[in-house]
């Protein structure tokens, strides 16, 4: 695994500590793909999330679809507050 560099997450805009992300797998999908920069806590939430939402992991129509949603609909926030309440009820 690479090292984190300081950067702006794509997904939240917070300068912090931010890894490239495949946005297809590259354990699928080979290691030359787009990548974007996340932080720990989005890049976290987008593999739960794409693990509860995937049908077919090596569909690779379905990995970008499923990036897309995510990315452009799902609240970091609200995801956090759903996550607590289930791993605190």
């Amino acid at each position: 695994m690479k090292e984190a560099k300081k950067g702006k997450c794509k997904k939240c805009g917070n300068y912090f500590y931010v890894h490239e992300h495949h946005i297809l797998p590259k354990s699928k999908f080979g290691k030359k793909g787009k990548t974007v920069k996340l932080c720990p806590n989005c890049h976290t939430h987008f593999h739960e999330y794409s693990k509860a939402n995937t049908i077919n992991p090596d569909d690779r129509s379905e990995a970008r679809s499923i990036w897309n949603i995510w990315f452009t609909t799902i609240s970091i926030t609200v995801s956090a507050i759903i996550i607590g309440l289930i791993l605190f009820h």
